[in-house]
């Protein structure tokens, strides 16, 4: 036993110090136009700091600079430390930028596994590479790529007809905290980092499903979906396994200049009963109005796969959405305004859907955000006129 713990504490360092060696290699060539084989390489983190810029989209706090975390260092302190270290975690965090590159190299170090058994390395800690059209939406970029203790991905995008740089967004990993990453580009190519969007962001707090579990790649989270689809910032507060409706989390969403909040807990309302659930989304709710009037979606449990077959985890979900739906009947009673509802048969989530007993495929992601989207343009109408979806809207070709 001894000897396979010496051996278990040998591999481990191993490990790390592989990583810092990637980490010093990566730091090296950080200063962003750095040559290198032929590329020069943009670090968006050491961008930011050269230009006095914020160059991470989807971080609703930027007060830190120099990480790719979702919640800032001070929440170390005020929140559990299973919430602080999945918020490392870069789901939904992206970076824009602009390039006449015919070839864009994304290489990175991340700090944990590259694959989980019920999540592909892809989506785990893969990246993934939209380009902007014209007039609006997204042309996803396919590229190569290998894992390791630098991870890399390769594109060959077309070079634009009209000679000018096309406009790029980058998805991060969903559930790995990345240390390090770099862009390269061709020597002499054109190439900007574009700055996080000042918008206003809607701001999603859950559980593993929000945090992107198991979409195949980082763009398929039905966050990243609805950001696509509507055209405004999103920030991810999804903790696998961790969304708990907990007020120090709440306290924080608070200091957001949010245009509306989504809770999405009710996957990990655990052992609690209806009425333990409504009396934490009613506190929720009114922690969220203490300083702030924007609108507010309460989302229902999409369900189990094996519901039909198991009546343990079919009570479970019923509980915790019948807990909601009181919750919301109590809100509206007193009196409480822009308040929306988004229920089960609405998310209309499929057991094929899902990849385990809970977890969305990305058809299952694509159908949540489908249906989450259509919910926040009913909800923001009277202010943003807009058709519910584009004609040429990815969720129509569902």
């Amino acid at each position: 036993m001894n000897q396979n713990l010496e051996k278990n504490t040998i591999a481990r360092l191993a490990r790390s110090a592989r990583r810092w060696i990637c980490l010093l290699a990566l730091s090296a060539t950080c200063a962003g136009g750095i040559a290198a084989k032929g590329l020069d390489w943009h670090d968006p983190v050491a961008a930011g700091r050269a230009q006095g810029a914020h160059f991470i989209e989807g971080q609703g706090w930027n007060e830190d600079g120099g990480n790719y975390f979702r919640l800032p260092r001070r929440a170390e302190r005020t929140v559990r430390k299973a919430v602080w270290d999945l918020s490392r975690s870069s789901a939904g965090l992206t970076v824009r930028f602009v390039t006449d590159a015919p070839r864009i190299r994304v290489r990175y170090v991340v700090s944990g596994p590259a694959a989980m058994p019920h999540m592909p390395a892809t989506g785990v800690s893969g990246v993934d590479l939209y380009r902007c059209k014209d007039g609006g939406g997204y042309d996803r970029c396919i590229g190569s790529y290998s894992f390791g203790d630098t991870v890399r991905y390769d594109f060959a995008p077309d070079a634009p007809a009209d000679g000018k740089p096309a406009a790029y967004v980058l998805y991060l990993p969903l559930y790995n905290e990345v240390q390090s990453l770099q862009i390269g580009t061709p020597e002499g190519a054109r190439f900007s980092f574009t700055p996080a969007s000042e918008e206003r962001p809607l701001v999603v707090y859950g559980t593993s499903i929000v945090q992107g579990a198991c979409a195949s790649r980082p763009g398929m989270a039905w966050t990243s979906c609805v950001a696509r689809e509507l055209g405004i910032p999103v920030v991810n507060l999804g903790f696998s396994g961790n969304g708990q409706l907990e007020k120090s989390v709440l306290d924080l969403m608070c200091e957001l200049p949010a245009r509306a909040y989504v809770l999405d807990c009710m996957a990990n309302m655990n052992s609690r009963t209806a009425e333990e659930v409504a009396r934490l989304v009613i506190d929720a709710v009114h922690c969220l109005r203490r300083s702030k009037d924007v609108p507010v979606l309460l989302v229902e449990q999409a369900g189990y796969s094996d519901a039909a077959t198991h009546a343990a985890r079919r009570q479970t979900c019923a509980r915790h959405n019948e807990g909601l739906r009181q919750a919301y009947g109590s809100l509206l009673a007193e009196g409480v305004k822009d308040l929306y509802y988004l229920s089960r048969e609405e998310l209309d989530v499929p057991a094929e859907a899902l990849v385990d007993y809970v977890h969305p495929s990305d058809w299952g992601m694509a159908l949540q955000a489908r249906a989450v989207a259509g919910k926040l343009r009913a909800m923001t109408a009277p202010r943003r006129q807009a058709p519910l979806l584009r004609p040429d809207s990815f969720f129509t070709r569902l």
